[in-house]
């Protein structure tokens, strides 16, 4: 099937053209020693995520005014609870590695309807790698359609996720060997599974709701299945914005996954 052949609605047109538009912010500060600084929680921002951001906001907004508004780089409103579509914004996720010059990050943009993503985009502006997904529309990157894999055992698996955290002695049972790799980026982990470049990802640490949103469409209409590590489907734009775990994969893994990391206290 053609991307040309879809009919994408009329707000993900405007959201592409304007994500397209901000890696070019992006990436007139890779490898430019931006300033850089710590937020509150001790996280690293630079002056690239907040004009990144700001350009977003700003654009986005404009075009989309009857929607809320919820970013890592702007001060919490509950007014955007008052909105039935909420734009979720991380202009630069995995901002270490995009500080590092490393090509592992990304800008993710999701739209979402009663708590759940609609229309989503992840943006490796360094890779020109564009991924994008509609809800019944199906996932794409750089006009090509996307598929999970039909992966069915963990064994030598391609994994997504922090190595060391499965040989931890919290778990009951060993896990296989498994092709392990990390990405600085959540959201650029779960893109790379929407296009089958990995099985599945995992992440057991507190996420947030821009870390996440787009992933998730992402990786659903491509096929795949995303849930925390109950196996509890994921609600968007509530007042907690925080996720204490995710977990995104093809179908052939997801219940297989779950089985294992169900039982953590986390």
């Amino acid at each position: 099937m053609s991307l040309n052949k879809i009919n994408f609605s009329k707000d993900h047109k405007l959201i592409k053209d304007i994500i397209i538009e901000s890696g070019k912010i992006a990436i007139k500060w890779f490898n430019n020693k931006p300033k850089v600084w710590k937020k509150e929680d001790g996280t690293k921002v630079s002056e690239a995520d907040i004009e990144v951001n700001d350009f977003l906001h700003k654009e986005l907004k404009n075009k989309l005014p009857e929607t809320g508004w919820l970013s890592e780089e702007t001060k919490d409103n509950y007014l955007r609870l008052n909105f039935k579509k909420t734009l979720i914004v991380d202009p630069i996720d995995g901002t270490k590695s995009f500080l590092n010059g490393k090509k592992d990050f990304s800008i993710s943009v999701a739209l979402t309807e009663s708590g759940k993503p609609i229309s989503a985009f992840i943006y490796n502006p360094a890779n020109k790698e564009l991924y994008e997904a509609e809800k019944n529309k199906g996932s794409w990157l750089n006009s090509k359609k996307i598929t999970t894999t039909n992966t069915k055992v963990l064994e030598n698996c391609k994994m997504c996720a922090f190595k060391p955290m499965f040989s931890h002695p919290v778990w009951r049972r060993s896990w296989p060997k498994m092709q392990i790799m990390n990405k600085n980026s959540i959201a650029y982990r779960m893109a790379l599974v929407s296009s089958g470049i990995f099985d599945t990802m995992m992440a057991l640490n507190k996420k947030s709701d821009w870390d996440v949103a787009a992933g998730d469409l992402l990786i659903t209409e491509a096929g795949g299945k995303v849930t925390d590590h109950k196996g509890n489907q994921l609600i968007y734009n509530l007042k907690d914005t925080s996720k204490k775990s995710i977990i995104g994969s093809c179908i052939g893994l997801h219940g297989i996954i779950i089985k294992r990391v169900k039982e953590l206290d986390l």
